[in-house]
């Protein structure tokens, strides 16, 4: 299903930009891009919240309650290398066991470290709805993560215990209240309450500092009726002075009270434009093209409005399949009639799609390079140029979901490139940057990225440019793992093959 552009979206294919394309800067200071994008980054620091509550903030928060006998984290991280550099800090931090590692629901980013908390004799825990959930729901987020670009490790481990049966936990003078929440986000919140220093841990049932998600495309959890209004309510209930957040900056009055407001807003005028009988095309380009200015000034990281739009539409209509990435209109910026090169060989079209890119054009670009595969279906490097110039597309796009319209396609464009011609270099080169940058904004082990540039390089097609980005993402891998000569070994190899290559150059400055 194709929806109508909005004046957002239009713009955005005609210049390959949004407005909000760095957002996550500006709600994240610890993970602020710097002006140099391959910079040295810091993957998370614990911050006080109270004197026995610490808040790690990434990709993803994990709360750390501090007692007099032992630590409890809430939410083991998004992968399990940022799960050990936690941990590693935690027991350095404090030097009191981890005695427990706690799920707030079954959603893999705040799950996927649970092991390494359990090789660390953590008890895990969850409740028993949250387990049933990462058995019932994992293949299909699995493949719904995959797709947005996200490099999945082992499988989330199940609970040792389950919190719907231990109800409360003693830290040694700090006590942790479970209590099974409304449905919000999901439909498995497990709140954990603090009633010592009045802090809740409220998992995804609140977001703050950017767009929230409305739920994730795996069950019919989220924004389609009041529930999650209730369930702010039911935050509000304990009095906390501290509402720890999925992902965000700490929760107070303000911020529980914005989240209010945008889920009033789609929930009343979703429905409004239903009951007068508009399609959901309509409704999407209507509320796109007139959302207000304070909507507008939300910053996108990871939901957005189309995506809430297509949540409360979700609970007025049968949209064929739980969940909305299905019937998603996509974020992948095109430009159609653009013009081609009048060649029959295909190099032109690849430097066209480049020099388009080069020149501030990624709608163009992708377009050009859609329509190489179209004239060279067999050649290998009209496939790879396109999943290039898609990637570079995502660059301008703001969502971590939008970018994954991209993202996937990018994915397919390479399998097709690797199926004509197993060992090209190009391709698997193509394959290999992706990966490291993935780790590498991540806090994620570059390995497998590692692997598929080693194939890369044996292949004596690749040009000096191309030996360069093989030897820059070996770099850049050294850098996700915190191996700074190594980093720059790879910077010099990549310089020594092609001096003029700029993000090489880039990542050696401050």
């Amino acid at each position: 299903m194709r929806h109508p552009c909005s004046r957002r979206t239009r713009a955005h294919n005609a210049t390959g930009t949004v407005a909000r394309a760095h957002a996550h800067d500006a709600i994240n200071p610890m993970m602020q891009r710097p002006p140099n994008p391959f910079a040295p980054r810091t993957y998370g620091q614990l911050e006080a919240v109270t004197p026995r509550v610490f808040i790690w903030r990434n990709i993803v928060n994990s709360t750390v309650f501090v007692g007099e006998n032992a630590v409890a984290v809430v939410d083991t991280q998004v992968n399990q290398a940022l799960a050990r550099r936690l941990r590693d800090t935690v027991a350095e931090r404090f030097g009191k066991p981890i005695r427990y590692a706690i799920n707030t629901h079954y959603h893999w980013d705040h799950a996927a470290g649970n092991q390494v908390f359990a090789d660390a004799g953590a008890t895990v825990i969850a409740s028993r709805r949250t387990a049933a959930a990462l058995v019932e729901r994992m293949p299909r987020q699995k493949a719904f993560l995959s797709s947005r670009g996200f490099d999945l490790g082992p499988d989330p481990r199940q609970p040792d215990a389950f919190s719907d049966d231990l109800r409360s936990l003693d830290l040694g003078g700090l006590t942790l209240d479970f209590h099974l929440g409304h449905d919000a986000e999901t439909a498995d919140p497990t709140l954990v309450w603090c009633a010592q220093e009045r802090v809740l841990a409220a998992g995804d049932t609140v977001m703050t500092g950017s767009f929230p998600i409305f739920g994730q495309p795996s069950q019919n959890e989220g924004l389609q009726n009041g529930d999650w209004l209730t369930a702010l309510e039911e935050v509000r209930g304990f009095g906390a002075e501290h509402v720890m957040p999925g992902h965000g900056p700490v929760a107070h009055a303000e911020e529980l009270a914005q989240l209010e407001t945008i889920c009033r807003y789609f929930l009343d005028t979703v429905k409004t434009h239903h009951a007068a009988g508009r399609t959901l095309d309509e409704t999407i380009r209507v509320m796109e093209h007139d959302l207000p200015a304070w909507l507008m000034k939300i910053p996108e990281v990871w939901g957005t409005p189309r995506y809430a739009i297509l949540r409360v539409w979700a609970g007025l209509a049968d949209l064929g399949q739980p969940g909305w990435q299905h019937v998603k209109p996509s974020a992948i910026p095109r430009a159609p009639g653009v013009p081609l090169p009048e060649s029959d060989r295909f190099e032109p079209w690849a430097q066209r799609s480049q020099q388009m890119f080069e020149g501030g054009d990624a709608a163009g670009a992708v377009s050009t390079a859609e329509a190489a595969t179209l004239a060279f279906p067999e050649h290998p490097g009209a496939w790879t140029t396109l999943a290039a110039a898609l990637i570079a597309a995502s660059r301008g796009i703001a969502s971590v979901l939008e970018k994954g319209d991209c993202f996937d396609a990018a994915r397919h464009a390479i399998d097709r490139a690797l199926t004509l011609s197993p060992g090209y270099g190009p391709a698997l080169l193509q394959r290999g940057q992706f990966h490291v940058m993935v780790a590498y904004r991540n806090g994620d082990d570059p390995r497998t990225g590692e692997a598929f540039l080693d194939q890369a390089e044996a292949d004596a097609r690749l040009t000096p440019r191309q030996l360069a980005e093989v030897a820059f993402y070996r770099g850049i891998a050294a850098r996700a793992r915190g191996d700074e000569a190594g980093a720059l070994a790879g910077f010099q190899a990549a310089l020594a093959r092609d001096a003029g290559f700029r993000p090489a150059l880039l990542a050696q400055m401050p």
